[in-house]
């Protein structure tokens, strides 16, 4: 299973398993992704019913408008991928 931070447009996370998408949620507020980005998260996960350590890949995809927001879901995608 794929988690997708896609940030081309507003702030949306994408759930696949393969080829095949299998949710989406999308919020405003691509400026304030240092203190919504983890929550959306954690909430996207919850109402999917999926663990953090069933999710295999993390990709981000930039946004064009704010370099800030990139770096901040790349460092999220970064930490959320390390196994203790």
């Amino acid at each position: 299973m794929n988690l997708i931070i896609d940030l081309s447009k507003e702030p949306c996370l994408i759930l696949k398993q393969g080829n095949k998408k299998i949710s989406s949620h999308q919020w405003t507020g691509l400026y304030q992704l240092s203190e919504t980005l983890l929550l959306e998260i954690d909430t996207f996960l919850k109402k999917n019913k999926i663990k953090l350590k069933d999710i295999k890949e993390i990709k981000v995809i930039p946004s064009k408008e704010s370099l800030v927001s990139t770096r901040i879901a790349k460092a999220v995608a970064l930490g959320l991928k390390i196994k203790p």
